[in-house]
């Protein structure tokens, strides 16, 4: 079953030629492309953060979002329920 949780703190991560700072509060979710798996905690909520710094509303940092993602460490994030 996917689950979704929030991270606890701000997350900073050099990811796709970006530094990019993923704000306390964002949602993250166990889904994967094999599955759900509670091993992984993968971004959700990061089109409105790809287009502010990018400046596109489509970028290829959106891109990479959708189809490789972040998996944020479990010690920023909410444990799943």
């Amino acid at each position: 079953m996917v689950k979704y949780t929030e991270t606890i703190k701000d997350y900073k991560v050099n990811a796709f030629g970006y530094l990019i700072t993923i704000p306390k509060g964002s949602k993250v979710s166990n889904k994967t492309a094999c599955g759900p798996d509670n091993n992984y905690h993968f971004w959700q909520d990061f089109e409105e953060i790809a287009e502010k710094i990018t400046g596109f509303k489509n970028s290829f940092l959106k891109h990479d979002l959708i189809h490789r993602g972040i998996n944020i460490p479990p010690e920023y994030c909410k444990p799943y329920k």
